[in-house]
């Protein structure tokens, strides 16, 4: 039985990776560390989606609309310059023309700027390949393998490719072949000394943490995108405000571009700490609590990632934003926890009131006869009563005649 238990745990394990390495896949894509195919293609997504022949339309259009806007606000600030007079009218106009040229200047430094971002980022990617486990489901594996055996090690396998009597070999059985006994211990790994629970609890944190940074950078990508198409926007308000407006869109759009490297960073020093933190251990407890350590580490490892967002949108001033990104799946799970809550509770209410009326219900038709014997004996009672007052009464008033 416990052996048939350990095959259901280590399933479940190259289950969750298989996971985590696809969540991998699209992870580097969105980031921009991978290229994705389109009509045959290889291709940034970011660069793709901004040199796009339909979003270029649209950025046209929109350009077109800021160059109305640019006029409006530029005889707004000559109107307020003529109440107020703080301002020269040449600079006015100036800014003006500088809108203009400015927006075809910004078009070309957003493009470079993206080009530029994303090389870098790629850089930074490959400077953590320091090791031959480059994926991330082969690191986690080798945290909780225990015990290579047979000459096997990390660098030998792909572990998403492997199954589960691949990794653990064979078992010696009885009853005919029927109920396994004890383990061979001719795979690539002991059996017996795996940590099964501590895998199970890292791969499920750490498939959590990659959904809500996948999620987050899909955000990235369509605010980049957003912000793009806002940018002849930006600038029409250059004659009004003196690039107050624009400020703003420039420090949004530089954050939204670095993002990604909160998350590769995060990402990449996970995998390489992991294998560093397996080789720990704690010499005052024995092996079970040297296993809780390792999930402790693994689990704030994977937390990490996210947070690692987070991080790198403080260090730029703009960290309120990655609450309503990446962060509605807690949002939804404790919603979904008070739904289910107020569900239970309106059910045991409806419980106890059906109850309640069944029991009223026995009690009365249990209740009947009785009630039926002591009504008829009340009526009796009190026609007994009205008959012996009327008899008083009668036998005072032929009293007080006599008299």
């Amino acid at each position: 039985m416990l052996i048939f238990f350990q095959e259901i745990c280590l399933q479940l394990f190259l289950w969750l990776l298989k996971l985590i390495d696809g969540l991998m896949e699209i992870f580097s894509a969105i980031a921009g560390v991978t290229n994705v195919k389109v009509n045959g293609q290889s291709v940034n997504i970011i660069e793709y989606l901004a040199g796009n022949s339909t979003v270029g339309t649209v950025f046209w259009c929109i350009f077109i609309l800021a160059v109305g806007l640019t006029c409006i606000f530029t005889i707004v600030g000559l109107v307020k310059n003529m109440i107020a007079n703080n301002r020269n009218i040449s600079s006015i106009v100036g800014k003006f023309f500088l809108a203009l040229l400015g927006t075809m200047a910004m078009l070309a430094v957003v493009f470079l700027g993206i080009m530029i971002a994303n090389s870098l980022l790629q850089l930074l990617a490959r400077i953590f390949e320091l090791n031959t486990s480059k994926k991330l489901s082969n690191a986690l594996f080798n945290a909780c393998v225990g015990n290579w055996v047979n000459g096997y090690n990390i660098n030998k396998i792909n572990v998403t490719s492997l199954s589960v009597s691949d990794i653990f070999g064979d078992y010696n059985s009885a009853l005919f072949g029927i109920w396994p006994t004890s383990w061979k211990c001719n795979g690539m790994v002991n059996p017996n000394t795996f940590m099964y629970l501590p895998s199970l609890i890292a791969g499920i944190a750490l498939l959590i943490a990659l959904i809500i940074a996948t999620l987050n950078l899909a955000k990235r990508v369509y605010e980049i995108i957003y912000l793009y198409l806002c940018m002849p926007v930006s600038m029409s308000t250059l004659p009004l405000d003196d690039g107050a407006r624009f400020k703003n869109w420039r420090e949004q759009f530089i954050t939204k571009i670095i993002l990604a490297y909160g998350a590769v960073l995060s990402v990449n020093v996970f995998i390489l700490l992991l294998p560093i933190i397996q080789s720990m251990s704690i010499p005052s407890v024995g092996s079970f609590g040297n296993s809780i350590f390792r999930i402790f580490m693994i689990v704030g490892g994977a937390m990490v990632i996210p947070a690692g967002q987070t991080l790198f949108a403080r260090l730029f001033g703009t960290a309120d934003d990655m609450h309503a990104g990446g962060s509605w799946l807690r949002s939804a799970y404790y919603g979904g926890r008070m739904v289910g809550a107020m569900t239970i509770g309106l059910a045991v209410k409806g419980v106890k009131g059906i109850a309640h009326v069944v029991s009223h219900r026995v009690h009365r038709n249990r209740g009947g006869s009785s009630d039926s014997g002591d009504s008829s004996s009340s009526t009796d009672n009190g026609g007994d009563e009205k008959y012996t007052d009327d008899g008083g009464a009668a036998t005072s008033a032929t009293e007080g005649g006599s008299e």
